[in-house]
């Protein structure tokens, strides 16, 4: 088969790997890189943040030695669609973009992986999911609770992207939560539809839940009221693990935290989609990219195939 136009080879996406299993008609998993960079408040460079993801997955074990097997076959093949180009689009016009560029690809046991620049791309992705199933609940992995009504003065920052989802009803789960403002945590203690753990209650040892992942992590499955969407913004995790970040900050999820969360969310109420945001690639260290790319095949490793037909 010869891959149709818009599709990337394997000398380009995710993986590395050549066909059949590349190619979009047969593969049940997509990665849809859209590099959009805006509103970046601290350090710039996430629109290259796909690319660096693409890139250091080729260097990733095909075989998960957790699981005992290879993921993408398990999934008949993982496809790349060519780079979204935004013309110079911002804010709602680069959001719209993006959820038309998502919608088309969502099809019966077909799981998409959006990987984006800053975090306000997530909201296209997250809009096309919504429309496919209405019952659906965002699980938030972030440092930062992203719920400002505008931040800058704009509120399609980075800094406001889970705002805007909140305002269509969706409920929210934030997981990790690490600096938020007043503003926020007002809207968190006066809005029924989000549920935040923050890390200093998940992680600290002194914390609530004694940092024991066995016990947190069934708290966040219990908060999910439908069907998971998971939108993971890198800084979630330690700045130690992934330090090229748009906005690091320290006291993140650890990696195994991490495998245990998106285990248990798979394993329950399941995952419908994702999307990958706010690496912003630091020239000659390739770490943190691998560790995302690493990341992303674990996750789809623990995904239940063909959920949505169920």
């Amino acid at each position: 088969m010869t891959l149709p136009e818009g599709w990337l080879g394997p000398e380009q996406n995710f993986l590395g790997i050549d066909e059949p299993w590349c190619h979009p008609q047969q593969a049940g998993v997509y990665v849809l890189p859209v590099p959009y960079e805006h509103t970046s408040s601290y350090v710039s460079g996430s629109a290259r943040g796909p690319s660096a993801i693409l890139e250091a997955s080729r260097q990733v074990e095909l075989y998960d030695e957790q699981l005992g097997s290879e993921t993408y076959q398990r999934w008949n093949g993982v496809a790349t669609a060519a780079y979204l180009d935004l013309a110079g689009k911002v804010d709602k016009a680069a959001v719209d973009s993006i959820e038309a560029f998502v919608r088309p690809h969502m099809k019966p046991g077909r799981f998409v992986v959006t990987l984006t620049g800053e975090h306000t791309g997530a909201l296209g992705a997250i809009r096309a999911h919504a429309r496919r199933w209405p019952n659906l609940c965002v699980v938030q992995v972030d440092a930062h609770g992203d719920l400002r009504q505008a931040y800058q003065g704009n509120p399609y920052s980075h800094a406001s992207v889970m705002a805007r989802v909140v305002e269509e009803g969706l409920p929210l789960i934030q997981v990790g939560i690490r600096s938020i403002s007043p503003e926020e945590i007002n809207l968190i203690r006066s809005t029924k539809t989000i549920t935040t753990f923050f890390a200093a209650q998940i992680l600290d040892p002194a914390g609530p839940y004694e940092g024991r992942a066995t016990k947190w992590v069934p708290e966040v499955v219990k908060a999910c009221s439908g069907p998971v969407y998971l939108t993971f913004d890198c800084d979630g995790l330690d700045a130690s693990l992934v330090p090229a970040l748009g906005t690091p900050e320290p006291g993140g999820l650890g990696w195994y935290d991490t495998l245990t969360l998106v285990t248990a969310l798979a394993e329950g109420p399941g995952m419908i989609g994702m999307d990958v945001s706010e690496i912003a690639p630091i020239e000659g260290f390739v770490a943190p990219q691998f560790a995302i790319a690493r990341l992303i095949y674990r996750i789809l490793g623990r995904v239940r195939t063909g959920f949505d037909r169920h």
